[in-house]
């Protein structure tokens, strides 16, 4: 099957006005101008991107009661302090009925694959969103919380993450195109023992990491507003000590640098520490990646977020869309559009490798898929364009509201207007 469109946007090349695709078994055969070769089907004034890739999501997650839902494409977004907000997400976990969270996975898998997602790793409750993210169609990390700083309850999520993760018979992770993986929650929620633990397993990690400036007023003193949030919730352990009152330390110290890493926010991350994270640092070929989520950053007020400088020194930075808890939508265009609102110096080119090529990487998939390339896989989104004309074609995508229209995964359509096709 051949596909031809305004754009293709091959992502490891420059974009191809008049592009087409051609499909052979689920993977690309080849990607050029449409003057070589007859298409079997036009998109149309569209662009033909690589699906993209949610790099932190929490599935399980729905928006919580009385959260005003802005705007998708809203430049400003009305500002939340963090320590309120995680209040407010365990009340209404608590008070929710028996099989919200599953109910609210299979709505937001939904929303994700209209999105154009095509990967994604998500953050879940000993491996609750497994199922129906192994049977969706789509690439995905899922990473099972370990939370406790009291040791009675660090050895329940261990026990329940393991016991989830000795469930599943490993030719089920190949059909599925799966993985599991754990996640020490954060510094200020997690003992130290279970992120060692975590390190020793040789799974994939994911950690939220200098998040917030409680966060590292926590480690550093044992004091501030998350010791007050953790006490009231009867979680604090008057014995408790920080791996480190460095953030960085939870990754890069000692044995905790012998596994991959995808760091949520990391918004307070020493810049001398940048160096750390570069792909050439990590020891034996271990992978560590930021997973930057620009509206939850601006939600919550944060200081503004170090990805360029992390950029500019080698770090590889993704992109994420958090939980509707905390974002509009969970679309990584709408976060590529909101992110280039905000810093329109960040060129078209790099905003889109964000999104799709180091996000995959992260995952360990940039081999498979993340760009447009032959012998990858057939993965990819169509965004509606503008009917106007732009000097650098990313523009079109970027400074538009335009949805995406379908996303195929592996050859097929799996949403929107070609499903049938």
């Amino acid at each position: 099957m051949t596909l031809s469109a305004r754009y293709v946007f091959p992502v490891e090349g420059a974009p191809i006005a008049s592009g087409c695709l051609t499909i052979q078994d689920g993977r690309i055969a080849w990607v050029g101008s449409a003057r070589e070769r007859v298409a079997d089907l036009d998109l149309g004034n569209v662009a033909i991107v690589p699906g993209f890739v949610n790099a932190h999501t929490h599935l399980e997650l729905s928006a919580l009661e009385g959260q005003h839902r802005v705007a998708e494409q809203a430049v400003e977004i009305e500002v939340e302090d963090e320590v309120n907000w995680l209040h407010r997400v365990v009340e209404q976990r608590k008070s929710g009925l028996p099989g919200e969270l599953e109910q609210a996975v299979g709505r937001n898998l939904q929303e994700s694959i209209r999105a154009g997602t095509t990967s994604l790793a998500d953050t879940t409750t000993a491996g609750l969103s497994w199922d129906q993210v192994a049977e969706a169609p789509m690439r995905a990390v899922v990473f099972a919380e370990l939370i406790g700083l009291k040791r009675g309850r660090g050895l329940q999520t261990s026990a329940e993450a393991w016991d989830w993760i000795g469930s599943i018979r490993p030719e089920a992770q190949v059909i599925a195109n799966a993985r599991p993986g754990l996640s020490p929650h954060a510094p200020y929620s997690t003992a130290g023992w279970l992120y060692h633990k975590a390190a020793a397993s040789r799974l994939p990690l994911s950690t939220h990491l200098a998040e917030m400036p409680e966060e590292l007023e926590l480690l550093e003193r044992g004091s501030g507003a998350l010791r007050t949030f953790l006490e009231t919730l009867g979680a604090w352990d008057d014995e408790w000590e920080p791996i480190s009152p460095r953030p960085a330390d939870y990754v890069r110290r000692g044995e905790l640098r012998n596994a991959d890493w995808l760091i949520a926010h990391g918004t307070y991350l020493e810049p001398t520490e940048f160096w750390q994270f570069r792909p050439e640092a990590a020891p034996n070929n271990h992978r560590v990646a930021i997973a930057f989520c620009p509206r939850t950053h601006a939600r919550f007020g944060h200081s503004p977020h170090p990805y360029r400088a992390m950029l500019e020194r080698g770090v590889v930075v993704c992109l994420g869309t958090d939980s509707l808890a905390s974002s509009p939508s969970l679309s990584v265009l709408d976060e590529m559009r909101f992110l280039h609102r905000r810093d329109d110096s960040l060129n078209g080119p790099l905003l889109l490798t964000m999104g799709t090529l180091f996000g995959a990487w992260a995952l360990r998939a940039e081999t498979t898929t993340g760009s447009l390339k032959p012998g990858k896989s057939a993965d990819i989104a169509v965004i509606d364009l503008p009917d106007r004309e732009d000097s650098d074609p990313h523009q079109l995508m970027l400074e538009s509201d335009l949805p995406v229209s379908a996303t195929m995964f592996e050859g097929k359509f799996v949403s929107g207007a070609w499903s049938h096709f």
